[in-house]
């Protein structure tokens, strides 16, 4: 027969059994939250947990403490992230917070930027984050806060952007080089690894000159020269110079070359570059212009000859040369060159040379007039000397000079007179013999 005590001890018993489950799976439930928590918190990726109702951080994991936090000293556990952060007001983080918490929507970006203080001296800080918005829901679905899952891609995007500006760099320089007049070459341990559009036209070679060595492309007599432009040019200080190269069909062209050397960042020589220029069309241009120089100035001297050195003829068989400035020896023989041409041409009997345009009379010039009188003597002319002033025929005097047989007026008139056998007004100026 069941007692009343015996069903009171059953009970008891029972109440012990299950109150010792319950203890055991509060146990394993708290080991097990703890594991958790102490995963979370040991996981590589940013992790924090935020509570919906006030928004208050109730963990977080030191890969974001030490992304988000840095060195600020800034308490974080139990604080709302408004408080914690207060410069993420409009940066839109707050307002992707209060969309996950009223409507359990989750929120994802890669490479977002967020502006943090996270130095002592409250400057702002960007960084870049890959990061997850999720719910985190209760038995009832309710969304009890926000887990954040976040990774720190600062450095990576900042390389990623440093390799687009280099591309776009290597894109431009290889734009600029391939439509570039002059030639460019890169030599990599003196074999060339690139060759623009107008080096590979300048050689004949095409493709095939990249991976050649670039000593080959020049003639013999330009390869040691080369070979010490490649060893002594520096980025601040190119070698210029002139190079010999020998196109694909043997013949070759003289180049203006600039020689740099292309170094890497511990210093070292990683490659040498070349700027070439074909200065065979300018050679050309050159050689054109000096010719045609030359032309202008020989018909500029025929003109001056001309002008200085005019032979007018006055009647038929009477010619008159007007000299003007100074006589040299080789105006001395254009004098005599034209004036024995003129004599030819127009079969004079008297040529008068007038002198009165002379700046300066010695030796030399006497001389040079007695020649050119005796020259038109042996063709039969009588040269006329005219235009000697006194200040002239002082130093004619002084300095001994003979005419011999060369006649002389005063003037022009007297002397065309004479020529013309017309008597003028006046007798002629007594000076030399035979006036």
């Amino acid at each position: 027969m069941v007692t009343l005590a015996d069903e009171g001890y059953d009970e008891n018993a029972w109440l012990r059994a299950r109150l010792a489950a319950l203890e055991d799976a509060l146990e394993t439930t708290s080991r097990e939250r703890d594991n958790l928590r102490g995963a979370m918190l040991q996981m590589p990726a940013m992790i924090t947990l935020i509570r919906s109702e006030d928004q208050a951080f109730t963990l977080a994991n030191k890969p974001w403490m030490d992304s988000a936090i840095g060195n600020s000293g800034r308490e974080v556990l139990g604080i709302p992230i408004r408080q914690v952060f207060p410069e993420l007001v409009g940066q839109g983080i707050f307002e992707m917070l209060d969309s996950v918490c009223k409507e359990g929507k989750a929120f994802g970006g890669d490479a977002l930027p967020v502006d943090l203080v996270r130095t002592d001296n409250g400057e702002l800080d960007r960084r870049y984050y890959a990061f997850h918005y999720l719910p985190h829901r209760g038995p009832d679905d309710e969304v009890l806060g926000v887990i954040t899952h976040a990774a720190d891609v600062t450095a990576e995007f900042i390389a990623r952007e440093q390799v687009q500006k280099l591309n776009t760099k290597l894109g431009t320089f290889l734009a600029l080089a391939e439509n570039a007049p002059d030639g460019i070459s890169v030599t990599v341990d003196g074999k060339i690894m690139y060759a623009n559009a107008s080096f590979r036209s300048m050689l004949g070679e095409g493709e095939a000159c990249v991976g050649r060595p670039h000593a080959e492309l020049v003639a013999e007599e330009s390869r040691a020269v080369l070979q010490e432009a490649e060893a002594t040019a520096t980025p601040d200080e190119p070698w210029r110079g002139m190079l010999t190269y020998r196109r694909s069909d043997d013949s070759t062209f003289i180049g203006q070359a600039s020689t740099f050397a292309i170094h890497e960042e511990t210093g070292g020589i990683r490659a040498v570059g070349t700027i070439l220029r074909d200065l065979t069309e300018q050679h050309r241009s050159e050689e054109e212009r000096d010719a045609l120089r030359e032309q202008v100035l020989a018909a500029h001297q025929r003109v001056i000859r001309e002008l200085s050195t005019p032979l007018i003829p006055l009647a038929e068989g009477l010619v008159v040369m007007p000299l003007l400035g100074t006589i040299d020896s080789s105006r001395a023989k254009q004098i005599m060159e034209t004036l024995l041409e003129g004599i030819a041409t127009q079969r004079a009997r008297t040529a008068i040379l007038d002198v009165t345009g002379i700046k300066y009379v010695d030796t030399a010039v006497a001389n040079a007039l007695i020649k050119t009188a005796q020259a038109a003597s042996l063709l039969g002319t009588e040269v006329v000397l005219t235009g000697i002033g006194p200040h002239v025929a002082r130093i004619l005097v002084e300095l001994g000079v003979d005419l011999g047989t060369l006649k002389t007026r005063g003037t022009l008139q007297n002397a065309v007179a004479c020529a013309l056998k017309k008597p003028t007004q006046g007798a002629a100026t007594p000076a030399l013999k035979g006036r």
